[in-house]
């Protein structure tokens, strides 16, 4: 039961995370679309585009994506990992968990392998 409520705990903690991620994404994904449209109208007009982007406001638009997409990674790896934990905790097969996440057999047994590893180095 220790193993189990373990788990879960992890995946609250990553649900949280999670929860974290995709409010700063929403928040950049609005930034994003204004300046978009913005870039978009005065491309429109025959404005240079090396002007624009030189001018254009910290964090430029290609590194809104990127940090979008960095982050997003990030939280959603640790989330897949606490969850295979919590269901193979809760008694469901490596197959039935690489079933419900769409994944190999072997791509769940890498995750739990590579996270009961990381759990281990951790408790030392």
């Amino acid at each position: 039961m220790a193993t189990l409520d373990a788990s879960i705990n992890r995946l609250l903690g990553a649900l949280t995370d999670i929860e974290a991620a995709a409010q700063d994404n929403l928040e950049r994904s609005r930034q994003l679309q204004r300046r978009a449209g913005k870039l978009r109208q005065q491309l429109q007009t025959g404005r240079n585009l090396v002007e624009l982007v030189e001018t254009e406001d910290t964090p430029r638009m290609v590194e809104l994506i990127s940090t979008n997409m960095a982050t997003l990674e990030t939280a959603g790896a640790e989330f897949r990992a606490a969850e295979a934990l919590a269901l193979r905790a809760e008694g469901l097969t490596i197959e039935a968990i690489a079933e419900l996440f769409g994944v190999t057999r072997q791509r769940i047994s890498a995750l739990l392998k590579q996270k009961a590893a990381i759990r281990a180095g951790s408790q030392q």
